[in-house]
């Protein structure tokens, strides 16, 4: 038995032992086929986690794993699926331990696998043996409560470093402008708007943050203030050809992975 963090060690292990031996009897640490008997009244019960998820419409949300992570001991998260409903209903078991609600979906889009982390109705750790209610939505955009996103990044590279109109006056990506135009429905099926807008510093890069996961064609202008736009080409990061516009979708950062999303591209004069 292997203990997270100093308040397990100050748990009785005879009693630890004992309850986790009869909540491997009831989960064995391993996934819950769904919810159980019965409507989820909002109602807590002890050594029970319970709830429902939604779409971004509001509507239920089948698939979705929901996990019960223990905070005390390892190897112990107790993890289940929503049914057609959008309900679940984790047993916990009797360890006298707090633990975390989170959710996750995910969907294919585009000839892509995306990883969604769906927004809790409560973040607060809970104890097991109050039970707790933790309804979750799935938001394209938006802060998460423990900080960041639900949204993903498009950053820039200004690939010009003088301006071929004055080669005494270096370039500043401050002053691109870029505009994203949905190319079809966003991967939740809604249909998506165009967004103007010009980047900034990131710990990831130089550019735009929080956009919902979709495909979007993007176009470039350089618009310093006080002085004439002109239009920029733009390619994706790595590719060949520039061109006026490119349809481009999200990528993981670490290929293969399952989030964090961005889309990198690359602009210069034409």
């Amino acid at each position: 038995m292997r203990l997270k963090n100093a308040l397990g060690r100050g748990l009785p292990l005879l009693l630890l032992g004992t309850s986790l031996a009869c909540s491997a009897c009831s989960n064995g640490g391993a996934s819950n086929p769904g919810p159980g008997p019965g409507p989820n009244n909002g109602n807590t019960e002890k050594n029970v986690l319970k709830g429902k998820a939604t779409d971004t419409a509001g509507r239920p949300l089948a698939g979705v794993e929901v996990v019960a992570d223990n905070q005390v001991l390892y190897n112990s998260d107790v993890v289940g699926v929503t049914g057609a409903d959008g309900t679940y209903r984790l047993e916990l078991g009797q360890a006298a331990t707090t633990w975390n609600a989170s959710a996750r979906l995910q969907r294919d889009f585009n000839g892509r696998r995306y990883t969604f982390e769906l927004h809790p109705s409560n973040s607060n750790t809970f104890a097991g043996n109050e039970g707790a209610v933790r309804d979750f939505n799935w938001r394209l955009a938006g802060a998460k409560p423990g900080g960041g996103v639900y949204g993903s990044g498009l950053f820039l590279n200004l690939t010009d470093y003088v301006d071929p109109a004055d080669p005494d006056q270096a370039l500043q990506r401050e002053h691109v402008e870029l505009t994203l135009t949905p190319a079809g429905p966003l991967v939740d099926g809604s249909t998506g708007t165009p967004t103007t807008a010009r980047g900034t510093n990131t710990p990831d890069g130089f550019g735009l943050l929080d956009l919902p996961i979709g495909r979007y064609t993007v176009t470039g202008r350089y618009a310093p203030p006080g002085q004439a736009v002109r239009p920029l080409v733009v390619r994706v990061q790595g590719e060949d050809a520039y061109a006026e516009a490119v349809t481009a979708d999200f990528k993981p950062a670490v290929e293969g992975g399952d989030g964090p999303y961005r889309i990198d591209v690359e602009l210069k004069f034409p």
